[in-house]
């Protein structure tokens, strides 16, 4: 018996309501098709979060336990 399941786990960011230069960041967990969104409560400011590689952009200690 063969069975497919599928996971995927994506991050990803919106807009800030309250501040425009802001970044909220988001995860969406994909199990057999069916998502879930979570709010990991964390922000960042729009020139440091690079979209096409999905992650935060810079070395200082914020970035790299952020991008972890």
């Amino acid at each position: 018996m063969q069975t497919n399941n599928t996971f995927t786990v994506i991050f990803f960011t919106r807009k800030s309501r309250s501040n425009s230069q802001k970044l909220s960041i988001y995860s969406r967990i994909t199990v057999d098709g069916k998502r879930s969104e979570i709010s990991l409560k964390r922000s960042i400011s729009v020139c440091n979060w690079d979209a096409s590689k999905g992650r935060a952009r810079g070395a200082t200690q914020n970035i790299r336990i952020l991008n972890k």
